[in-house]
C-alpha cells in the first residue's frame, strides 16, 4: 500500500523512539537493527530531518532523535516526505472528478475505504505505534477444496472396497 521508503522510514522513526530515553540513535545502529542499507536509510534520515520530524547531532553524542514526542507525531508526517500516500485513495477507475455528482462504478464502496485509511493517517501517532498491541488469535485458513475429478498431491488413494 505504500513504497519501502515509507516502510524504512516508520521503522526507523519507531526504532527512535523505543530507544529514545538512552540518548541520540546512531545511523549505523538503526540500519543494522532494522535490516535496511545504510547508505539508502541516512538519505531517508536526512529528510525527516528537513521536515521537522527528527533532530540530529554529529560527532561524538550525536545521533538522531525525534523533534516532538510521540504523541505528536502522525504517521501522515513520517511518510508524506517519500510518498504521497494520499494519492492512492484517487478513483480506481482515473476519473480526474470522481465524487457524488460524477461518480464511477465503485465509488460509494471506495469512498468508505478511502475515509478509512485517511483517518488512519491522519489520526495515528508514533506513540500509537509504540503501545503493546494485545494478541489477536489466529484465524482459522480452511483447507482448499478437493480438486474435482482426482486426488490432491500428496493425497492416498482412496480404499478398494472388494
Amino acid at each position: 500500500m505504500w513504497s519501502h521508503t515509507c516502510e524504512y522510514a516508520l521503522r526507523a522513526v519507531t526504532h527512535i523512539a523505543q530507544r529514545g530515553g538512552d540518548g541520540p540513535v546512531l545511523a549505523r545502529d538503526i540500519a543494522a537493527a532494522m535490516d535496511i542499507p545504510r547508505p539508502y536509510l541516512q538519505r531517508v534520515l536526512r529528510e525527516l530531518v528537513r521536515r521537522g520530524v527528527l533532530t540530529s547531532a554529529r560527532g561524538i553524542g550525536g545521533g538522531f532523535r525525534l523533534n516532538r514526542p510521540p504523541e505528536k507525531i502522525l504517521l501522515l508526517d513520517i511518510m508524506m516526505p517519500f510518498d504521497n500516500v494520499l494519492a492512492r485513495t484517487a478513483c480506481p477507475f482515473g476519473n480526474p472528478r470522481c465524487g457524488w455528482e460524477n461518480p464511477c462504478p465503485v465509488h460509494d464502496r471506495w469512498s468508505r475505504v478511502v475515509a478509512t485509511y485517511r483517518s488512519f493517517l491522519e489520526s495515528t501517532t508514533l506513540a500509537d505505534l509504540l503501545r503493546p498491541q494485545p494478541a489477536l488469535g489466529r484465524i482459522p485458513v480452511p483447507p482448499p477444496p478437493p480438486r474435482p475429478g482426482g486426488n490432491r498431491a500428496g493425497a492416498s488413494p482412496p480404499e478398494r472396497r472388494e
